[in-house]
């Protein structure tokens, strides 16, 4: 039986997704230096980001992406409100030495920090540990004023989805600091790139329970609405104005948080 999370794209499996607010950046790694940076990843990550009372990070490859080379990670950081999130290490003793020692030095470049805020009303997602390590992370930009006829859809998705029995996992997410406050995040999981082939989600039962809940023809109205509340993207439309695949490594993040 699906339920509501309190949490996650990726982000991202539902072990991840119990936070409600994420910090995001990429890094990539200096040319022929990708194993290197890895294997720093991994070790920097079991020292500093095992421990309960550590801060949890959680590592996904680049597998598709305009922000993103294919040597780089995207880091994210979970905590169950924004009070309790962790933002360059929290002061953790020794953490800065060896990161700048250690791993640094097998960075090319790496963004700022863009924190996220979970709009449960928009998420349903029950995925099991790594039983969907694949992200397909859709990045919208909402027109001014039009916020509402973004949310409308997506709020009221979960209730179809979960009438309709379609096995979907889906999390949302509003832009909060380092981005555009009209930036939103939709994550949706697949066990692999066959999960995210068309017709692969069902999405027609999901449409026939969507126009049962709302009424008549509400799925094609609804998602007109979503349609015009974005800005144009690169190429003159706001369906979806970029869309990266992401891969969960486990070796190279916190252990999973317990349901």
């Amino acid at each position: 039986m699906k339920y509501y999370t309190l949490t996650l794209l990726l982000i991202f499996c539902s072990s991840l997704v119990y936070g409600q607010a994420i910090s995001i950046r990429y890094i990539t790694a200096k040319k022929g230096e990708n194993s290197q940076l890895r294997e720093a990843l991994k070790i920097k990550t079991q020292k500093y980001n095992t421990k309960d009372n550590q801060p949890k990070i959680y590592t996904f490859a680049v597998r598709a992406s305009q922000k993103g080379k294919l040597s780089s990670y995207v880091r994210l950081t979970y905590a169950p409100t924004l009070g309790e999130l962790s933002i360059g290490g929290s002061g953790q003793p020794g953490m800065m030495e060896y990161w700048m020692k250690n791993v640094d030095v097998h960075i090319s470049t790496s963004s700022s920090n863009e924190i996220f805020t979970l709009r449960k009303s928009a998420t349903y997602n029950d995925a099991i540990g790594t039983d969907k390590p694949m992200r397909r992370v859709f990045h919208y930009n909402i027109k001014h004023g039009e916020q509402h006829n973004f949310w409308r859809i997506r709020d009221n998705l979960p209730k179809a989805i979960e009438k309709s029995g379609v096995d979907l996992d889906i999390n949302a997410f509003n832009s909060f600091a380092g981005g555009s406050r009209q930036h939103a995040r939709i994550v949706i999981f697949g066990k692999n790139l066959a999960s995210f082939e068309p017709g692969s989600g069902n999405w027609s039962k999901i449409k026939d329970a969507y126009n049962e809940i709302y009424g008549n023809n509400s799925w094609e109205e609804d998602w007109e609405l979503h349609h015009k509340s974005l800005l144009n993207g690169a190429y003159g439309s706001g369906w979806g104005n970029s869309v990266e695949l992401l891969e969960f490594i486990p070796e190279l993040s916190s252990p999973l948080l317990d349901n």
